[in-house]
């Protein structure tokens, strides 16, 4: 029988085998480099075992397209060695759940952090679980990262924000912990965003402090609620709307909202992005593309949700 070792442990399995049965890790073969051309010179964690450059990981840019349903993307940008950021889209007929995560940056393991959350999240959501309730559940799944792996983690624990939506039909929820933001876009006029920032800023112009100097604080955009082990017990907000007009429900992470602060310029990008593009899909990779070429500072994570109200219909 021929034998093939695992690039990652050197455990011998039969050749053809899809994964190693020693460590779970895929044998399929590992793409070339794109700085030094070595077949198959990329290991897992992305860098060439050759020339020592990071070729690219599967999570620098996602994407799901759920037709005229919803569509989702993700992408690293340009300034961050990975992608924290993390998405999970589901359909059942048209009806929806979107939910994005955004990895803390200054916590170890953030990455883990936004994926286990979305991860929590949908899956219990996909098991009927209301909305707060599937963000708790990511809460604990998050919270537990820290006891877990990397011993690093338990001196900065993995943690992340999270905002999440269902859509049964022209009804809507939203529910959020962190900076991670959802928006209704309707077909004329200003974004509304339907979340608030669980942040400084937000913090302190709520006490009065002038919005514009706030803003401009360099302390403006840290959190004050998060999912991870020392986040303690936070209940995540929630939000109820029934559509009265069409429009598009808007979730993304800081990496694109950060470029479109103002309601009318988010807006505009978004309808322009729409109608430039012409599917979901791609007007999310619009997006995702404007957003990097502003600068690209953050991971930037999109998803579009046309809604019409009932007898209605998108022009």
């Amino acid at each position: 029988m021929i034998m093939t070792d695992c690039a990652s442990c050197a455990d011998e399995r039969a050749a053809g085998a899809a994964f190693c049965e020693a460590c779970g890790r895929s044998l399929a073969p590992e793409p070339a480099c794109q700085h030094c051309g070595t077949p198959g010179g990329v290991g897992a964690d992305g860098y060439c075992r050759h020339c020592g450059m990071l070729a690219g990981r599967e999570r620098d840019h996602l994407e799901t397209d759920c037709g005229d349903v919803a569509a989702a993307v993700t992408d690293r940008g340009l300034r961050h060695h990975r992608n924290e950021d993390a998405m999970w889209l589901a359909t059942r007929g048209r009806d929806v759940d979107v939910v994005v995560s955004d990895g803390v940056s200054s916590s170890f393991d953030p990455d883990v952090a936004s994926l286990t959350a979305v991860s929590a999240t949908g899956t219990a959501l996909g098991d009927g679980l209301d909305l707060a309730t599937a963000i708790g559940s990511a809460q604990i799944a998050v919270a537990k990262l820290a006891g877990e792996g990397d011993p690093r983690r338990q001196a900065s624990n993995p943690a992340c924000t999270i905002v999440a939506a269902t859509v049964r039909g022209d009804a809507v929820t939203v529910g959020w912990i962190g900076d991670s933001r959802a928006y209704w876009v309707p077909e004329e006029g200003v974004a509304e965003q339907l979340t608030e920032d669980d942040s400084w800023a937000t913090h302190v112009i709520a006490l009065g402090a002038d919005p514009e100097q706030a803003m401009r604080d360099p302390k403006a955009h840290a959190i004050t609620a998060w999912l991870g082990a020392d986040a303690g017990t936070i209940a995540p907000r929630t939000a109820e709307f029934v559509v009265g007009d069409p429009g598009h429900l808007v979730l993304c992470s800081d990496g694109l909202w950060n470029y479109l602060t103002d309601p009318g310029a988010f807006a505009a990008a978004v309808r322009e992005g729409l109608r430039e593009q012409g599917t979901l899909i791609s007007a999310a990779r619009w997006l995702a593309a404007y957003a990097n070429t502003a600068g690209g500072a953050d991971n930037i994570t999109v998803a579009l949700v046309p809604i019409t109200p009932a007898g209605g219909e998108h022009r």
